[in-house]
Parts: C-alpha cells; sequence; structure tokens
C-alpha cells in the first residue's frame, strides 16, 4: 500500500535510488497504489556510483527534483497468489517507466512477481529474478 509521502527504493540501473510518491495515477479517486500500479514519483537522492556513469544528456534527466513515472514492483504488504499462497518482500520499490509503461533502464535489481510480467512483458525482458 503506497499512499502520497511514501519513500520508495529504486531498483534499476537509472541511477537513483531514493524517490517520493506525489500522486496515484489511476482513474478515479483512488488514494493507495498497490502492486503492478504506475504512481508520479520525485527523485530524493542519487546513487552516485550508477549516476557518474550515465551520460550527460541522461544526467539531467535523473537530476534531484525531477519528476517521472514509476512502476511498483515489490511492497511490504502481502500479495495472495492461489488461496493460501502469500507472498510479501522487506521494501517498498519502483522502476522507473515512460508513459507506454517501459521501463527507462535496461536492468531491473531483485526479484519481480511473475503476475507482474504477464501483466507488463517489457518488465520481464529486463528483469533477472522472476518469481
Amino acid at each position: 500500500m503506497i499512499q502520497v509521502g511514501s519513500i520508495l527504493f529504486v531498483s534499476d540501473k537509472s541511477g537513483v535510488s531514493l524517490c517520493e510518491c506525489i500522486k496515484v495515477l489511476s482513474s478515479g479517486k483512488k488514494r493507495i497504489a498497490f502492486l503492478s500500479d504506475v504512481i508520479l514519483v520525485s527523485v530524493k537522492r542519487l546513487n552516485l556510483l550508477r549516476f557518474s556513469r550515465l551520460k550527460d544528456r541522461q544526467k539531467k534527466k535523473f537530476s534531484k527534483g525531477t519528476l517521472h513515472r514509476a512502476l511498483i514492483i515489490r511492497t511490504k504488504v502481502y500479495y495472495c497468489r492461489f488461496p493460501g499462497i502469500f507472498v510479501r518482500f522487506d521494501e517498498n520499490s519502483v522502476v522507473l517507466v515512460n508513459k507506454k509503461v517501459v521501463p527507462v533502464s535496461n536492468r531491473i535489481y531483485g526479484p519481480v512477481l511473475m503476475e507482474l510480467c504477464v501483466r507488463y512483458p517489457s518488465v520481464g525482458c529486463v528483469s533477472r529474478h522472476i518469481i
């Protein structure tokens, strides 16, 4: 359950390490985002080792305070898969995406659920660990 003001980890190769949820992008007056929802985030902290390897035009794009769309790939809340099977992660994590929900970077770190890869095949292509 992600809401406005939640601090999230970014688990891709873009150079961003922490971001904050600004708005939940969905139809209706939904205020809480769950797994596989798209949200609007603001960059709070950069990972300097990954950020230094980026090209100059991408450094401007991912600087501190910029707004991006993000897809939620891991949450601390239990996710019910089959009756009696629950999956839960240790952190709230997102991946930065564009308007067509295609990841901006070419690598996703950490596990990703199989249901998420079925819904968004482009996320499944760049992830290594699928649960």
